[in-house]
């Protein structure tokens, strides 16, 4: 998936991630190829084991569906846009439930990046193991729109990107209660 560079700072939890940017080795990012990327792996031979839009408790019911809410991004995105999304992956122990670790990361999304932040999130569920393509740890890769959602427009960007979304995110998941589904 080249569409970003990974943020290689170092943290204390097993997660991933960096800034999607508008543009990425010369070509241009669009919101609904990130995330299908995601979702549809393998030159279409595989998909994601469980994927889920959340959007902030006060935008529009209008932009629960997906495919809406990417159009809506890129309908009001600004030219010459730098940051598109950030990527934070979040990986589990081998062993633990699907539905247990889905929900610690969902649980986490709504509440630090949904309701404290303004921010709509799409998280992208997988099991490498299960695919048969690939060995690896259970993950959840949340993809969070880099501007605030204010009932149905985006408007400022998130001050996540002010340091590195990566390194806050992952100091804030290492205390999420949760996190060892």
């Amino acid at each position: 998936m080249a569409d970003y560079k990974a943020d290689r700072s170092k943290v204390s939890v097993d997660v991933a991630g960096g800034i999607i940017p508008g543009e990425f080795n010369g070509k241009l990012n669009r919101t609904d190829e990130v995330v299908g990327r995601r979702i549809t792996l393998h030159d279409g031979n595989s998909t994601c084991q469980r994927e889920e839009l959340l959007i902030p408790p006060h935008a529009t019911d209008m932009l629960r569906d997906l495919s809406a809410i990417l159009r809506r991004f890129e309908d009001q995105r600004l030219p010459e846009t730098r940051d598109l999304m950030i990527l934070f992956t979040v990986r589990f122990r081998l062993g633990g439930t699907f539905h247990a670790q889905f929900e610690a990361a969902r649980s986490f999304a709504w509440a630090k990046l949904c309701v404290e932040r303004r921010l709509p999130v799409v998280l992208v569920q997988h099991q490498p193991g299960l695919s048969g393509y690939a060995e690896g740890k259970p993950h959840v890769h949340m993809l969070i729109f880099a501007r605030e959602l204010h009932d149905s427009n985006f408007l400022g960007f998130t001050p996540l990107l002010k340091g590195s979304p990566k390194v806050t995110l992952a100091a804030e998941w290492a205390a999420w209660p949760d996190r060892n589904a």
